[in-house]
């Protein structure tokens, strides 16, 4: 178990970072700290944040060359030369990124960080031996001789509620409460925010029970909501498109009304190039994100990528509009009403329901996807976009701070997908709507298109199953929310077998569906199958 004297210790490195963000070997220290507390994902991020800066000293018409060149200076010993002691500094970087990208399944990003660690010092005995370690794995694992481009570079990480987070906020406090139900109430006047007890997910079979729960938050009728009855209509800045030159809204990402059509679109006063669908989007865009990138060559960034990496460059979009958010409201993004109340999906099933901030090596199972490029480098090129100084704005944009935002975006956005080439292209995050939890028997049907509604199903749109399913007597099967039953969502297709529901939905949820349909198909799946054995 982690030790509260490394928490501590955390918070004197941080503390040191924020006094001397240009420190490359401050750093490192703390790279070193993460990489025993069993987080290679951050240590990774200093460590080649400590590179950058280990540059730029060497580097006269570098941006910050000033600052780095004078930590660097500070740093050493009076009897070590610079050059000298630059180097050592170099190929710490290179171990650490090597060790620890590794550590995350990056192997094709730990591969080239190694490579350039040996053309620093081919014989660095570090890196020669995690070279030849890669090569004898891949070269076992694909029976075939050695190719960097067929290295795995898509790993993943721990999804973690970190010991030193104090902006998640106690979800089920009665101030929390009051503040998701004054929300829930301009989107969705029938309706209140409830917490409630769900059974605990897991993707192993074994471990599966409903006997076990955890308490999350629910959205439940307050009154009758008759069949077709719009239950919820919310809209939501927190959007992003992967297209560089679809006609859509730059606020809600709806698309923009034809030229044919002869309706009015706006755009920003101040740069022609970014459009809206209305006045109110312009306006609120205007209020709430679009002057941190107003005039800033960010349009470009994770649009129009390798059909494999859409979903991914979404995610990182959704992460450059938290920063835009950020920046425009003067507010730290885990504070933004947008993110604050969502919850991450922190909870590791697998580890015999330990939290995962209790543990302290690489045994904790993995469930955040992870890259050097989408987790790493592309958040720090969209500040230097924004024209942040990706050291001095630590507080805000520290590595630990992204990856909660992803936890957060991967379990609650919502997306729709290209009509020419099915792959996702505009994604959201709606906090009321993700609040509605997942049921394959749900009783609303939902539409996304630069807003997002819920409607009661009608008689003829509920999922019937159980023994009950050719009984129209029955009043479950007319529509409908009564007052007092909770609002239930879907992230998978209900017409699917239990099978493949569970199959479809296990990365929304963080595990396996068990849902009452769920359960009862899944026995009476398991009873009705034959007798194998005989």
């Amino acid at each position: 178990m982690k030790q509260p004297a490394s928490e501590e210790q955390w918070r004197l490195l941080t503390e040191r970072l924020y006094e001397r963000p240009y420190d490359a070997e401050s750093y490192l220290d703390r790279a070193d700290l993460y990489q025993g507390l069993g987080f290679p994902d951050l240590a990774a991020g200093d460590a080649y944040k400590a590179l950058l800066l280990t540059d730029e000293a060497t580097d006269e018409s570098g941006e910050y060359y000033d600052v780095a060149i004078n930590a660097l200076m500070n740093s050493k010993d009076a009897d070590v030369a610079l050059d000298v002691h630059a180097k050592s500094l170099v190929l710490k970087c290179y171990r650490l990124l090597t060790s620890n990208l590794r550590a995350c399944g990056c192997l094709k990003s730990a591969f080239n960080f190694c490579e350039r660690g040996l053309a620093v010092d081919p014989h660095d005995f570090f890196l020669g031996k995690q070279k030849a370690s890669i090569i004898y794995h891949h070269e076992t694992l694909r029976k075939s001789s050695f190719d960097p481009a067929e290295l795995f570079d898509q790993g993943s990480v721990r999804r973690e509620l970190y010991p030193w987070n104090t902006h998640e906020p106690d979800r089920f406090s009665t101030q929390s409460l009051s503040f998701l139900n004054a929300e829930l109430s301009q989107v969705a006047p029938k309706c209140s925010v409830v917490a409630v007890d769900l059974p605990l997910l897991t993707e192993d079979n074994a471990l599966a029970t409903t006997k076990v729960k955890v308490k999350q938050l629910g959205i439940f009728a307050n009154e009758d909501i008759g069949p077709g009855e719009t239950v919820l209509h919310e809209t939501s800045m927190l959007t992003a498109n992967n297209r560089l030159h679809d006609p859509l809204c730059d606020a809600c990402s709806s698309e923009l009304p034809s030229i044919s059509s002869h309706q009015q679109i706006y755009s920003c006063p101040e740069c022609d190039d970014t459009v809206y669908c209305s006045e109110h989007c312009l306006s609120v865009a205007s209020s709430t994100y679009h002057p941190a990138v107003c005039g800033k060559d960010v349009d470009a960034i994770g649009k129009d990528t390798n059909p494999k990496e859409a979903a991914d460059a979404l995610y990182l979009l959704l992460l450059g509009r938290v920063m835009a958010l950020s920046e425009t409201q003067g507010l730290h993004p885990l504070e933004l009403k947008e993110t604050k109340y969502i919850w991450g999906d922190f909870i590791h099933p697998n580890s015999k329901y330990v939290h995962s901030s209790t543990a302290s090596d690489y045994t904790i199972a993995h469930h955040l996807p992870f890259s050097f490029a989408y987790n790493i480098l592309s958040p720090l090129h969209i500040l230097e976009k924004m024209d942040i100084d990706i050291y001095a704005s630590l507080e805000r944009y520290d590595f630990w701070i992204l990856n909660t935002l992803y936890a957060k975006f991967r379990d609650t956005a919502s997306a729709r997908l290209s009509t020419r080439d099915g792959r996702p292209e505009v994604c959201a995050v709606h906090p009321m709507w993700c609040l509605a939890n997942h049921s394959c028997a749900p009783n609303v049907r939902w539409e996304w298109g630069g807003e997002i509604k819920f409607w009661a199903r009608a008689g003829d749109e509920v999922v019937r199953w159980g023994p009950e399913k050719g009984d129209e007597t029955k009043s479950r099967w007319k529509g409908g929310i009564s007052k007092g039953q909770e609002v239930l969502n879907h992230y998978c297709d209900p017409d699917l077998d239990v099978k493949g529901r569970r199959e479809w939905a296990a990365g929304a949820l963080g595990g396996m569906c068990m849902c009452e349909r769920c359960l009862w198909e899944a026995e009476e799946s398991e009873f009705c199958a034959p007798d194998r054995t005989a």
